[in-house]
């Protein structure tokens, strides 16, 4: 299990809070390691969230059926009531899985990650814009580089809007650091399919990784040569997937691509 020893390293400790979330069909340490997520970026289970317009450190761990998240202030019943809706949103804790479960069974490719796939869930973004910024940065780029400008970003700037406006050339993400000041300059003001350097690739992995909605798909490299080797499929990977895996198709392919990219 995780221990809590993480927490000990964040700055002027004062006081905790440990928020309790129960759970079912769910592991925290399985999750955390699947790396199906934009929630953590520096290979620990905590991060620094704005709550209420308030710098605060989480920790994560889970006990049991109960997943623990250590705070570094003391907050309020109004920013801990916010705090559950979110992790649990995030998280997809209460989602209801057996019926991807049972997809998974039926396919010659996915019945072999089941135990890898069960209790897992993939893991939203505190803040939609923190997605948007994810999106974009991960636009003609490998997963372990994604996750190395992540970490800059996310140390650096969090998910601040306002700091997205300035120069980013020194986080090294090339072209894109023009449309991450597009998305600062744009966000909430007009919609997001408008806001330049977001196509339909990062728009779908905004609907799958943020709004959770798993009937959404794209087309990529990786995608392309998965169905081909593991499922025949040479053309229409559109249709294809909507065959297989139905309203699921989103996720079948975020744990394809996944457990694929650790394989190879």
């Amino acid at each position: 299990m995780l221990r809590s020893k993480a927490c000990v390293r964040f700055p002027n400790l004062i006081y905790f809070q440990t928020v309790k979330i129960k759970t079912t069909d769910f592991d925290f340490l399985k999750t955390f390691g699947s790396g199906l997520f934009y929630f953590f970026y520096d290979g620990e289970p905590k991060r620094e969230v704005l709550l209420k317009n308030r710098k605060i450190n989480l920790c994560f761990r889970q006990k049991k059926s109960f997943l623990h998240i250590t705070t570094d202030k003391e907050i309020n019943v109004s920013e801990k009531n916010f705090l559950i809706k979110r992790v649990r949103y995030c998280f997809g804790i209460g989602e209801n899985m057996n019926e991807f479960y049972e997809i998974c069974r039926k396919d010659e490719v996915l019945k072999t990650l089941l135990p890898k796939i069960k209790r897992t869930r993939i893991i939203s973004a505190f803040s939609d814009f923190e997605a948007l910024v994810g999106a974009v940065v991960s636009q003609n780029n490998s997963y372990g580089n994604y996750r190395k400008q992540m970490n800059l970003l996310y140390g650096n700037l969090n998910f601040k809007r306002s700091k997205y406006l300035g120069d980013l050339r020194k986080f090294k993400v090339g072209y894109k650091s023009g449309y991450l000041n597009e998305l600062a300059r744009n966000y909430g003001k007009v919609a997001i399919d408008k806001i330049k350097g977001l196509g339909n690739y990062s728009l779908s992995l905004f609907e799958i990784f943020q709004k959770r909605n798993y009937g959404a798909f794209y087309v990529d490299c990786l995608l392309v040569k998965i169905m081909r080797e593991n499922y025949g499929v040479e053309s229409d990977f559109d249709g294809a997937s909507k065959k297989l895996w139905g309203k699921y198709r989103g996720l079948a392919e975020a744990f394809l691509q996944r457990f694929f990219e650790k394989k190879i």
